[in-house]
């Protein structure tokens, strides 16, 4: 579920994960397959509304903190942001 999440993620144009951008079409088919497969076994674990219930949720989780950590990683790796701490921005 998180391979084919991460995998929509990145056919994105808004993606900020790599620099380049990989070829759309593939990773969007790849990650719709993957999802596909996902909910084929989580249907097979519990009732179709809880299936898709969980598989909607874990994407939208993936889909929430993936850009968030980036923006966290890429964050403390600039070295401008480097001064700027909470504590001077108070002040």
């Amino acid at each position: 579920m998180a391979l084919g999440a991460l995998a929509l993620y990145l056919a994105s144009p808004n993606q900020r994960l790599l620099s380049r951008p990989l070829p759309r079409r593939p990773l969007a088919a790849a990650g719709g397959a993957m999802l596909a497969v996902s909910l084929y076994l989580l249907l097979q674990y519990s009732g179709a509304a809880a299936a898709v219930f969980i598989l909607v949720t874990g994407a939208m989780l993936v889909w929430t903190v993936l850009p968030m950590a980036i923006a966290y990683w890429r964050h403390g790796r600039n070295p401008a942001n480097a001064g700027n701490k909470a504590g001077r921005a108070a002040r």
